[in-house]
């Protein structure tokens, strides 16, 4: 029991470090991994109310997980003087070898309707993705920025956004070395 008090103790204290301070200047990966950088925005009337998760799994390993973005409360900050935009800029971690983004799902409230009615009735999509992506050691790699497009009928769009996320790198990760990431954009980038 005193373990496990210990290891939720170390768990809080070391969630409380943000990505600039973790990654300290340099999006350069440890020699045996990789970093994998997306960005996940969205489109609809009401982003206070919407949420996102990604759903990934490693090809050749059993390595799986979740990128989340809460729309009310994410933003990612372009260059200087450029308003922010809703969405989250997510980095990836991971050892060597290849990837699959393998679904989306999404939750918004719809009031399109207009009646009393129909005010914040919770709606939700799921997409399939079957995106891959390879991580090479000591590389990191920008996929893009997948949209979910969410008002009347829900889509996803796969945006080229470099110019902006990096810029959020150097501003709120406080990279020095954005320039380093490849891209490696996922089919269908527009």
């Amino acid at each position: 029991m005193k373990r496990l008090l210990i290891a939720c103790a170390a768990a809080l204290l070391t969630g409380c470090a943000t990505l600039a301070d973790q990654l300290q200047g340099s999006l350069q990966p440890a020699p045996d991994s990789g970093h994998a950088i997306l960005a996940m925005t969205v489109r609809t009337y009401a982003p206070e109310n919407a949420t996102a998760m990604v759903y990934w799994h490693g090809l050749d390993n059993g390595l799986k997980g979740v990128l989340r973005a809460n729309f009310g409360l994410d933003s990612i900050f372009g260059p200087a003087g450029s308003d922010p935009v809703i969405g989250r800029l997510q980095l990836l971690a991971l050892p060597p070898g290849r990837y699959m983004l393998d679904k989306a799902t999404a939750r918004w409230a719809d009031d399109a309707a207009g009646d009393n009615l129909a005010i914040n009735t919770q709606r939700s999509a799921s997409f399939a993705l079957g995106q891959s992506f390879t991580v090479t050691a000591g590389h990191s790699v920008y996929l893009g920025d997948i949209r979910f497009n969410l008002d009347y009928r829900p889509d996803l769009s796969y945006l080229d956004s470099h110019p902006r996320d990096y810029a959020h790198m150097q501003r709120v990760w406080h990279i020095n070395d954005s320039d380093s990431v490849q891209l490696q954009l996922l089919p269908g980038t527009q």
